[in-house]
């Protein structure tokens, strides 16, 4: 099952916010596994950003119930239902809408939880990090080599891009020949000062 959900988000770290707090709610009901991402919706006059949660669980009512004093899209994709069930106000659907095909074909999307998350802590081997985590593939931006030994510091945030069906994480050269993701837990805006 998957549930889309566009509370309008104005950027990863709120839609971040919003599934901590859809997270917290499931993880206490739902005894499958769970994976969240977030999706840039850009096809608007407005982008911003959306979520996803995946499982074999039934998410449903949880969501619902998480979400209902919240004006939110939502779409929700049962495993052989014909079309999805779409629920909010139109602007914010559509968006559910994009969140949630993304999410059934694994194409893109920005995977904040998913099952071996919890072991991305520390300094790892890539060869380790990836096992450990469940990662498929380690980039390095720029053309920066990554072999098996190289040494990575997950600073203890880790946040792999879906491609093709596949986790794949960007890391980028950091001091004392470690790697460490391109993304951080507390980035500044480009240009903030402006």
């Amino acid at each position: 099952m998957i549930v889309a959900i566009d509370a309008d988000s104005k950027d990863t770290a709120a839609a971040d916010h919003l599934l901590y707090d859809l997270l917290y709610d499931l993880l206490n009901s739902v005894d499958q596994p769970v994976v969240a991402c977030t999706h840039l919706v850009s096809d608007t006059d407005r982008p911003h950003v959306a979520v996803s949660l995946t499982s074999a669980a039934d998410l449903a009512e949880p969501i619902r119930t998480a979400v209902a004093d919240r004006a939110v899209g939502l779409a929700i994709t049962r495993h052989g239902a014909s079309e999805p069930e779409l629920a909010g106000p139109s602007r914010l659907v559509r968006g559910a809408y994009v969140a949630a095909v993304e999410a059934a074909l694994g194409t893109t999307g920005r995977v904040v939880r998913w099952p071996g998350h919890e072991q991305g802590h520390g300094v790892l081997p890539a060869a380790e990090l990836c096992t450990r985590c469940g990662i498929d593939e380690l980039e390095g931006v720029g053309g920066v080599p990554v072999d098996d030994d190289t040494l990575i510091d997950t600073l203890d945030f880790l946040r792999p891009l879906r491609r093709d069906g596949r986790l794949v994480l960007q890391v980028q050269p950091a001091a004392n020949n470690l790697l460490i993701p391109v993304e951080l837990q507390h980035q500044q805006n480009c240009c903030a000062e402006h």
